[in-house]
């Protein structure tokens, strides 16, 4: 996997930035090609893939490429911490395609795959699994590309393990923590808010569209409007939301409420489109350190152009090419 992908997307002297065509075909050829190889542990368990899932994998590993050497090299290698990354909702490692028979790696070994390639790995693997049968899967996975690294898989629900896994984390450490549900499922403040408030960073995949869903179906005089009206009183903190004009002054709500009972400093977001054509957020929060809101915004820039792009947009055709020629060579061969 490129540095350009991992890292800062840095014009090097006298050398061009790579087109959005080389980028998507390289994180294409690296994804791909650490799911098959993951995929051969245990063929029969695998989770869904949809062609968005691309994006958010290189969401969350170019940030990777930028906090591990700032955490190496300021904490770390100065002051003995530990570097530690979390992944709350982990899966089973790979997610299955529908195009050829591939196989695409999953957020957690994507970053920590990053990590290694940087040459700046993490200390501690966290991750969180529900289902035993994939837990296990991705402990054994993990251990196949990590087998030095302490790697820790809770098969508990977020809510149930969430004050174990602050527990785990050092007070002399800094990590990187993933949250990635499927929907809003394990988005309670209960769950989450312990996690935001451990010393680093954090990265959020926000379903703004279906927040908005429970805040209509909160003022609504259905059964479920007041299990709806707790939960998004819970996640927000307050009755701020029934005062919500537009999906967006959810996710206001929600960020003020990271920046003001956590130590995150700074926060950028990103969107991307499903295979819909509805949205989602990828929403960075970097804890206080100097030049965090440069940092940020290097993500925040790079991606919605990575994103953005016309291969970004149109990244199910990129993936109907490559299954394509994957077909052709089997047919060769």
């Amino acid at each position: 996997m490129s540095n350009n992908l991992l890292g800062r997307d840095i014009i090097t002297k006298g050398k061009a930035r790579k087109s959005d065509e080389e980028f998507f075909n390289e994180s294409l050829k690296s994804f791909f090609s650490k799911g098959k190889k993951l995929m051969e542990i245990h063929p029969d368990i695998a989770d869904e893939y949809n062609d968005h899932s691309l994006l958010k994998l290189i969401s969350i590993a170019y940030w990777v490429g930028i906090f591990t050497p700032i955490a190496h090299r300021q904490l770390k290698d100065k002051y003995g911490y530990e570097v530690v990354y979390v992944d709350t909702m982990a899966g089973s490692g790979v997610t299955r395609t529908k195009r050829a028979k591939d196989y695409l790696c999953g957020s957690c070994p994507a970053a920590l795959s990053a990590a290694l390639r940087k040459g700046f790995p993490f200390d501690k693997i966290i991750g969180v699994e529900i289902d035993p049968e994939k837990a296990n899967v991705l402990r054994l996975r993990l251990k196949s590309l990590f087998p030095n690294q302490p790697i820790y898989i809770y098969e508990k629900d977020i809510l149930k393990v969430s004050h174990l896994i602050v527990n785990k984390i050092k007070t002399n450490s800094i990590s990187y923590i993933v949250i990635d549900p499927q929907a809003l499922k394990g988005m309670t403040w209960a769950a989450i808010g312990p996690l935001l408030q451990c010393k680093g960073d954090a990265m959020v995949t926000w379903f703004e569209d279906r927040i908005w869903r429970v805040k209509e179906a909160a003022l609504s005089e259905g059964k479920s409007s007041k299990g709806n009206a707790q939960r998004l009183t819970e996640l927000l903190g307050s009755e701020v939301w029934r005062t919500a004009d537009l999906p967006s002054d959810l996710t206001a709500h929600f960020v003020n409420r990271v920046l003001t009972e956590t130590e995150k400093s700074v926060v950028r977001s990103v969107d991307i489109i499903d295979y819909s054509g509805a949205h989602y957020k990828m929403i960075l929060f970097v804890g206080r350190c100097p030049n965090a809101n440069r940092l940020a915004e290097e993500w925040r820039k790079h991606m919605k152009k990575r994103l953005g792009s016309d291969k970004g947009k149109n990244i199910a055709k990129l993936l109907d090419k490559k299954a394509g020629r994957i077909a052709d060579l089997r047919r060769f061969n």
